[in-house]
């Protein structure tokens, strides 16, 4: 668990379209421009943002971002990522990159976290007993739709998850450590939301 101040480092990003299960292939793009991400236990990419849904692929909006989360010690290094190109099924040209620090939230949002359990009780338990473990009192609500990215080889299986009454400082840390695995391929990373109407997704 980090105990290292971070925050998020966003890139623009411009091109076409992505593969639709873009995760792994994104974190073995990244890391071969930046391999000493691999040995960063504390990073997180988060799933992108400013993309739309087709049949079999992500099309980029000009809003497409990139955003990784880091120690902020390893900021300086990270922006070397700017002006590659990442191959994820098309070419995305990686942009200029902007500092967003961590922000307090009450209410926090993952789009999928990965906790080894695909049963959505015995998600809910281990998910409830690792917030315990870390003194992060929170309310869960799980989303209704099981989700699953491959990785590796084999498949990663998990739901969305809302947490709220969280304070201040509890927000933070949980950004900042996030829940579960897989954090390297957008899995358990947390971000402020104004509702819990996110989870029926």
């Amino acid at each position: 668990m980090t105990g290292r101040p971070m925050l998020d480092l966003v890139f623009a990003l411009t091109g076409s379209a992505v593969v639709l299960d873009y995760r792994d292939l994104l974190w073995r793009e990244v890391t071969a421009v930046l391999p000493w991400l691999d040995r960063e236990a504390d990073v997180g990419v988060l799933p992108l943002a400013g993309v739309s849904p087709g049949d079999r692929e992500l099309y980029l909006t000009r809003r497409a971002r990139l955003s990784l989360r880091l120690p902020e010690e390893r900021v300086g290094d990270a922006r070397a990522l700017s002006g590659q190109v990442l191959r994820l099924g098309g070419e995305v040209t990686v942009g200029p990159a902007s500092e967003r620090p961590l922000a307090p939230a009450k209410v926090l949002y993952s789009a999928f976290v990965c906790v080894g359990e695909m049963d959505e009780t015995a998600f809910m338990t281990v998910c409830r007993q690792r917030l315990e473990s870390a003194g992060i009192p929170a309310q869960m609500v799980c989303g209704k739709a099981r989700r699953a990215t491959l990785a590796d080889g084999g498949e990663l299986r998990g739901y969305s998850l809302m947490l709220f009454g969280l304070g201040e400082q509890e927000s933070l840390r949980l950004q900042s450590l996030g829940l579960g695995e897989e954090r390297r391929r957008g899995c358990g990373i947390f971000v402020p939301h104004k509702s819990i109407a996110a989870v029926a997704e």
